[in-house]
């Protein structure tokens, strides 16, 4: 029997365990009470157990209360006798007392003890209230000139005891008379021939006996089984009595916990935020459990326990919840819940506001000689354009910039294309404890003060200028220079850069995503996740003083790396200068032979790859996966021939100085700075980015051919923020360890174009 319910044994305790089983035997008990004549009660001892004179009166308190319920259950058996549905019963039944154990005495003394023991349990009965004298008004009734308690003339067991009993009954396998049969034939026999009779007094009624035919007594037995086994403890005020006068610990745990509960619910609502996240939510509701279950007691603790932990819901999402929709970097938003946009569920109540999770990130501008603080984007847009296109306002928009192949619309009505066999989502592997730590550590950077915040919401303030007004710009002061886009984009003097024809793309719909290699013909982007910007001439660099007009760079890490190009030009005289014509030149070394009518010569290149961490720290790379460190004296010993040659990883941890626990912020490739030579060669750059591993895709910037870099000029190309393709969006990875291995900047980026003579 245990194991049957050995889950609710384990899952609510022993004491509700128990108190379910009383309650059962109970009414049991009540029942046959109800469709007895003769009812034997048991004493495991030689006296008389006072713990039934409690149970008697609970018994007859639940059958007062359920009369009613009774009556209507008997009304459905039909040939009931009148006698029974009237009274509910066949009768106030008579109570037999049987003693398990004889008494230490003679057989001669065993008949008056029997005497003396009949007249101390009427005599304890009747004080108690358990029998009265009009029989039908109580449980049961004893008789009062016949004997009703028999003590066992010899030892044995229970189970011997029932059996020998129901051998006597039916006289089966026994010969000699029974002293206990014959007790008991007494009461039968009278019950068959004049019914009892037990009131007690002068002015009593006839008490009612019923004797129905079998098939009527078993139906009806059958259907009060069926009542008082599968009514529900709360189903009826009878059962209730029952369940509270049996179930004493129980009814002082309900008590305990329900003093209790308003108690932990001010714990959980204290100090609480107005709106506030799932996380913070739980830890609250551990707090006020905690609270419940140190101070409540007994089974109802588990019941409780619920109680509270709906309570908790309700209150919290009662206009407390918190947005919680992660960014792109996967931080959650702190905003109350909320929608984007007023036409999205008209009928909600909810306030129209942007996503915004709090954290702020210190980023350059795409020129670098701008720090400001940026919101946690939530979308690429704002992530790789919009946020440089606002600072660009006060900074980088009176330098000369290079547009980059994007979608132009040839009417107002256009759409995003349809990638086939791409569903374009956002994966991202976050967990939500991780991100609450990791939005603190990058709390931690620039006083909000000192840099400007440059948020979606500041978009609004920028004029919708035209795609073709942010082609290639000049500040005040320069020479303005025409770029035609069908043409050539002219980069300086007399060098020509030829440009990406829009005429064989499509004008109504727009890539939903940054190009890549993989991406589809005709299609472009509605934006450039890409800078490329003049800061002016290559002057502006010194290689002793190093980058002393770019804030954030760290201590010995603001200087560009060498890159030495031996360059052989051919002269032909019939031709003169005015026939020109481009080789790709590579890094021939020193040492070789030079040929007749051929002239060498050195050129000088300044290379530098940027990484930018979270905090607005910056430092170049002196090789792949390793910081520059100059000396103090501004000594650069590296050469930019391991960053050319080898693909550069998109990832490194920074070493921020101030990393709270040692964890240190991963670091992102974001600029890669060029300075061009004085020298008829062009330094072309062709960068294919690869941010995570395969089978992620190479992004590209959309030219077809490597980007031409006009001689003599300080150039910064600026790579996105995060890269999207049509399946997922791409970000920094989780783990530091394994952070340089996680992305790349292929090899080949840069190169060297010489003109030669034909």
């Amino acid at each position: 029997m245990l194991d049957k319910h050995e889950d609710t044994l384990f899952e609510k305790g022993f004491l509700h365990y128990f108190s379910n089983l009383r309650d059962t035997s109970t009414r049991h008990l009540l029942f046959l009470f109800l469709v007895s004549h003769i009812c034997v009660v048991t004493n495991a001892s030689s006296s008389f157990d006072l713990n039934y004179i409690q149970l008697f009166k609970t018994l007859d308190s639940v059958r007062a209360k359920l009369q009613g319920s009774i009556a209507e259950v008997l009304k459905t058996v039909p040939g009931l006798p009148k006698d029974w549905l009237t009274l509910g019963r066949l009768c106030s039944p008579r109570v037999l007392f049987y003693f398990e154990q004889r008494p230490p005495v003679l057989d001669e003394n065993l008949k008056s003890l029997q005497h003396l023991m009949e007249d101390q349990i009427y005599r304890l009965l009747r004080k108690c209230r358990v029998i009265t004298n009009v029989c039908t008004n109580s449980l049961f009734a004893i008789p009062s000139n016949q004997e009703f308690v028999f003590f066992k003339p010899r030892q044995q067991d229970r189970f011997t005891f029932l059996l020998e009993l129901l051998n006597d009954t039916f006289e089966i396998g026994n010969e000699c008379p029974s002293d206990f049969r014959e007790f008991l034939s007494q009461h039968i026999t009278l019950a068959q021939t004049e019914g009892f009779s037990d009131n007690v007094g002068r002015h009593v009624g006839p008490s009612i006996f019923v004797l129905p035919p079998a098939r009527v007594w078993f139906d009806a037995a059958f259907k009060l089984f069926d009542f008082f086994t599968n009514s529900p403890a709360n189903g009826s005020k009878g059962f209730q009595l029952l369940r509270s006068i049996l179930d004493v610990e129980g009814q002082f745990s309900e008590a305990r916990c329900l003093k209790v509960l308003p108690l932990a619910l001010a714990a959980y609502q204290e100090n609480l935020p107005s709106h506030y996240s799932s996380q913070y939510h739980e830890n609250k509701k551990t707090q006020a459990k905690a609270l419940l279950s140190s101070h409540g007691r007994g089974p109802a603790v588990q019941k409780f326990l619920g109680r509270l932990d709906t309570e908790c819901d309700r209150f919290w999402r009662n206009g407390r919840r918190m947005c919680e929709f992660p960014s792109i970097i996967g931080n959650p938003c702190i905003q109350p819940v909320h929608k984007l946009h007023a036409e999205e569920n008209s009928d909600s109540k909810l306030p129209v506001l942007p996503h915004m999770s709090g954290v702020r990130y210190v980023s350059a501008c795409s020129c670098g000689r701008r720090q400001a603080n940026r919101e946690d984007p939530y979308d690429v847009e704002y992530a790789n354009y919009g946020f440089y296109r606002l600072i660009e306002e006060e900074c980088c928009g009176r330098l000369r910039h290079v547009t980059f192949p994007i979608f132009k619309p040839s009417s107002d009505h256009f759409e995003p294309a349809n990638l086939k066999g791409a569903s374009k989502s956002m994966h991202f592997a976050r967990d939500v404890e991780k991100l609450i730590t990791g939005t603190e550590d990058l709390s931690l950077g620039p006083d909000e003060n000192e840099f400007p915040a440059l948020s979606v919401d500041h978009l609004s303030q920028v004029a919708a200028d035209d795609h073709e007004e942010s082609q290639t710009s000049l500040g005040k002061g320069e020479t303005t220079e025409a770029i035609d886009e069908d043409n050539i984009m002219e980069i300086a003097g007399t060098h020509e850069l030829p440009a990406v024809s829009t005429k064989d793309f499509s004008t109504t719909e727009y890539l939903p995503c940054m190009l890549h290699v993989n991406s589809p013909s005709g299609i472009l982007p509605r934006y450039s996740s890409w800078s490329l910007v003049c800061l002016g001439s290559s002057s502006l660099y010194s290689h002793n003083a190093g980058l002393s007009d770019q804030p954030g760079f760290l201590a010995g890490s603001g200087f560009l790396l060498p890159w030495d190009i031996p360059v052989r030009l051919q002269h032909n005289e019939s031709n003169g200068l005015d026939g020109r014509r481009a080789h790709n030149l590579g890094y021939s070394g020193k040492g070789k032979r030079v040929k007749q009518g051929q002239h060498e010569f050195t050129v000088k290149i300044f290379i530098g790859v940027e990484y930018e961490c979270p905090r607005g720290h910056r430092f170049m790379s002196s090789s792949p996966g390793r910081i520059l460190k100059a000396t103090g004296a501004g000594l650069v010993k590296d050469s930019a021939q391991l960053i050319t040659q080898n693909d550069v990883p998109l990832y490194l941890p920074c070493p921020c100085p101030y990393n709270r626990g040692g964890k240190a912020l991963i670091a992102q490739l974001m600029r890669l700075h060029v300075v061009t030579p004085k020298a008829a060669v062009h330094v072309t750059i062709d960068p294919k980015v690869r941010p995570a591993p395969p089978p992620c895709p190479e992004f590209v910037t959309g030219f077809t051919e490597p980007i031409q870099l006009s001689p003599s000029s300080y150039w910064i190309l600026r790579f996105p923020y995060v890269y999207e393709d049509e399946n997922q969006i791409y970000t920094h990875p989780k783990e530091n360890a394994r952070a340089a291995q996680h992305g790349y900047l292929l090899k080949g980026t840069c190169g060297v174009m010489e003109f030669a003579n034909e």
